[in-house]
């Protein structure tokens, strides 16, 4: 009996260590401009689902022409089906190099260089994709509700487990 609680107490260990970023795959960051100065993001894991967990997604701009630049500002996350997350300001015209760096469980940087037209200019809406690689970085705890996906995981292998330590023990005696 005291394997069979070493047993179950290794699967629960291996299922809480694994992070979301390894569990999904990594990660697909797209940052997007549509020409006349706003910015967001669209992040989803790479098997598809947008990333919903609670992330801290700072964003930074230089303009190396004007020298202008923008503070790191924090994303606001909008909670959509594609994981969007918006700049809340506007940039002004001309090029801009944007930064994005994403904070546990993605664990990523991704940066475009975004042309803002003038006003009465035509735009041109910008799109650049970076694919982030799964990390083994811990989650940070984190004060907030998150998903309880790992919650439900892990109850689903302790039943699948229990079932089949059922099984063997009927089978056994």
């Amino acid at each position: 009996m005291a394997r069979v609680g070493t047993i179950l107490s290794a699967v629960v260990l291996l299922l809480l260590m694994a992070t979301p970023a390894q569990a999904h795959g990594g990660a697909s960051v797209t940052i997007h401009s549509d020409g006349h100065g706003s910015v967001w993001i669209t992040a989803q894991w790479q098997d598809g689902h947008p990333i919903n967990e609670p992330t801290a997604v700072t964003m930074t701009a230089a303009n190396s022409a004007s020298a202008a630049s923008v503070a790191p500002s924090v994303l606001r996350q909008t909670g959509d089906e594609r994981g969007t997350q918006t700049y809340s300001g506007t940039l002004t015209p001309g090029s801009w190099r944007v930064a994005i760096d994403l904070g546990t469980p993605v664990n990523g940087h991704c940066q475009a260089l975004i042309q803002v037209a003038d006003p009465a200019a035509t735009a041109q809406p910008t799109e650049v994709a970076c694919l982030i690689p799964a990390t083994s970085a811990p989650p940070a705890p984190s004060s907030s509700g998150g998903s309880l996906t790992p919650l439900w995981i892990t109850l689903g292998a302790l039943v699948v487990l229990g079932a089949g330590l059922a099984v063997y023990l009927s089978r056994r005696s």
